[in-house]
């Protein structure tokens, strides 16, 4: 028993040393999959369905953990699935839902098909957060990666001001509210590109 709760006591140590600030981890999964053909979330990827990977980072790191999807798909799960309350079909909807039904100030944004986001990502990013941003995300190369990031809670009427002028790009958000890009070039610096690969179609599934 003793052993058991000194495990649990340095899990808990470690969590609080790594991720001091509380979120909610929100893992978009509300894409229509027709690349793919299914829902991609529960396609088998190396031995457990794709959206796993996204699931067991957010456990890591979070204390909460919502799922946006517009279907019964993902209920099993265990977790709070959100739907779309914008008519759009575009990432924006997802994240808007999530925000919405989230508790927490600041949410990581996850996505269901990105298996290889790293821990060390979401330390770095988690790092430079603080309340006079709305957006944390990671840049390499010169590209942006707006779906692995964090968002404030009080980007949300700035999602819905885009959306009523018919901006559904993430980029256009960035450039509406105050963010930061935090560049992770040298986070496996010769896999950079692998870090934040999509798992879109069939041949994907490969590795």
């Amino acid at each position: 028993m003793t052993c058991h709760v000194l495990r649990v006591t340095r899990t808990v140590l470690n969590h609080i040393l790594f991720f001091p600030m509380t979120f909610t981890s929100i893992i978009l999964a509300g894409g229509k999959s027709k690349r793919m053909g299914t829902n991609k979330a529960l396609v088998p990827f190396m031995g457990k369905p794709l959206i796993q990977y996204s699931i067991d980072l957010a456990r890591s790191c979070s204390n909460d953990i919502l799922i946006s999807a517009n279907s019964r798909d993902l209920d099993f799960l265990g977790f709070p699935v959100v739907k779309d309350m914008l008519a759009i079909n575009a990432p924006l909807a997802g994240i808007h839902a999530g925000l919405k039904s989230s508790d927490s100030d600041w949410n990581l944004i996850l996505t269901c098909d990105m298996p290889n986001v790293a821990k060390e990502l979401i330390e770095r990013l988690l790092r430079a957060l603080n309340d006079n941003l709305m957006m944390v995300v990671p840049c390499h190369g010169g590209l942006v990666e707006p779906l692995c990031g964090f968002y404030h809670k009080k980007i949300i009427a700035r999602i819905e001001d885009n959306i009523a002028a018919g901006k559904l790009s993430l980029l256009d958000l960035m450039e509406s509210g105050k963010h930061k890009l935090i560049s992770v070039d040298e986070i496996l610096p010769e896999e950079i590109d692998l870090l934040f690969r999509n798992v879109n179609e069939k041949k994907d599934l490969l590795g």
